[in-house]
């Protein structure tokens, strides 16, 4: 399925709280555990499916809705619901969180990830990742919900990961 990034088409349209970057439609509030890790697990927006599946993998389910996401690092599963499992094969984009995939994007809209911000910080000693992303939260905007694998908002990823990666630098 093809889309638009520009921000009149963009999915990414509820309503910013003054301050705060909470740019991403609701993500559905019930957890569950990982059928293969065990690990909780969030639940994801039927829009983040619709972008983000292949074809062939949508074309196996009955529906989009009611599926969690698996945020563990060394697990398979990207998406579950019940005993439905959905792996990396099953997605038209790379799960940067996930083990040994290079690059490692955890920004989606902003093409930030694990190397150009350890890069960023091996040549300078920071990033300009976080402050990059919101500024470009508020312009031209985000698509989370469609680019972003966990249907979310990226920011506690990156910060995240900043905080690992300068403990490595």
């Amino acid at each position: 399925m093809k889309f638009s990034l520009n921000k009149a088409s963009a999915c990414c349209t509820t309503p910013q709280k003054e301050g705060a970057h909470d740019c991403c439609v609701p993500q559905p509030k019930e957890k569950a555990s990982c059928p293969q890790c065990g690990a909780h697990a969030k639940g994801v927006p039927t829009v983040t499916l619709t972008h983000l599946l292949t074809e062939d993998a949508k074309a196996t389910l009955s529906s989009l809705e009611g599926f969690h996401y698996c945020k563990t690092h060394s697990c398979e599963v990207v998406y579950f619901r019940g005993e439905e499992i959905l792996t990396q094969k099953d997605l038209t984009v790379t799960v940067g969180l996930k083990e040994a995939v290079s690059p490692a994007t955890l920004c989606y809209c902003f093409d930030w990830t694990k190397e150009k911000i350890a890069e960023e910080l091996r040549q300078t000693g920071k990033t300009s990742a976080l402050e990059d992303i919101k500024a470009k939260m508020e312009n031209p905007g985000c698509s989370c919900e469609i680019l972003n694998p966990s249907g979310g908002c990226c920011l506690g990823d990156v910060t995240a990961a900043i905080k690992k990666l300068q403990i490595v630098s």
